[in-house]
């Protein structure tokens, strides 16, 4: 089903909002490959979500970066570096995900990396409560440090195509003709060996083709009360 983005908005916050008790955050995984639209779509879907008088708060998983101290291992392939020691996931879930789960709140500010200066100088507030909606976004939440903290998931589906013509718009300017390389060496490999282990597709709540933001379409939504929240066609 192809959805206007407005609509695709509508209907995924109706969709989350009833997943939601009154008394225990809900925590949503936002994932899929690079340049798949997740972070687009955390924020227009936490733009709305506070039109509707929701608690809301994103947690970008690359606010959890590790310094290229850890980051870069010369003996390991850029995929496995990629994969294995980019993201701090111990220090995701230990300061973020478990107390939410185990407290049903949290009021904490973090010192997170600045990628640019390789300084843990941005600092964060997170101020979660227990009627709040966690929008968790971020690549690799399927693995088994993330997963079980995911309360309901939404997996963004495109193809390499796809994310390396978004790549060249995106990164291209600030990081160089080379970055593309990247790609071909270091994302796209991660990426598939995670995808080929965790299925995202086929695990996740809902899946969307995003290939085109302008039209997204619906290729798997949960069948209970699928009617409701679209709303007619």
């Amino acid at each position: 089903m192809t959805l206007s983005q407005d609509r695709l908005i509508n209907n995924l916050c109706s969709l989350i909002i009833k997943q939601r008790s009154a008394d225990t955050p809900l925590i949503v995984g936002i994932t899929g490959i690079d340049t798949s639209g997740k972070t687009q779509l955390t924020y227009e879907l936490h733009k709305h979500l506070q039109t509707l008088n929701e608690s809301v708060q994103i947690v970008h998983v690359d606010d959890f970066h590790n310094p290229k101290s850890k980051r870069y291992v010369p003996d390991l392939p850029e995929a496995d570096q990629y994969y294995n020691l980019s993201i701090n996931f111990d220090e995701l879930v230990t300061k973020v995900l478990n107390p939410i789960k185990d407290q049903g709140q949290l009021q904490i500010t973090l010192n997170h990396l600045d990628i640019l200066s390789d300084s843990m100088s941005l600092q964060k507030e997170y101020s979660i409560f227990p009627n709040s909606i966690v929008l968790l976004e971020g690549v690799f939440l399927f693995r088994p440090e993330t997963y079980p903290f995911i309360d309901f998931s939404i997996f963004l589906n495109i193809d390499e195509d796809t994310a390396l013509q978004r790549a060249a718009i995106r990164d291209v300017p600030t990081q160089g003709e080379e970055v593309l390389n990247k790609y071909h060496t270091k994302y796209f490999p991660a990426q598939r060996t995670y995808l080929q282990i965790y299925r995202p597709d086929l695990i996740a709540d809902v899946v969307i083709d995003n290939s085109d933001w302008t039209s997204p379409i619906v290729a798997k939504w949960p069948s209970l009360g699928m009617g409701e929240v679209y709303h007619g066609k």
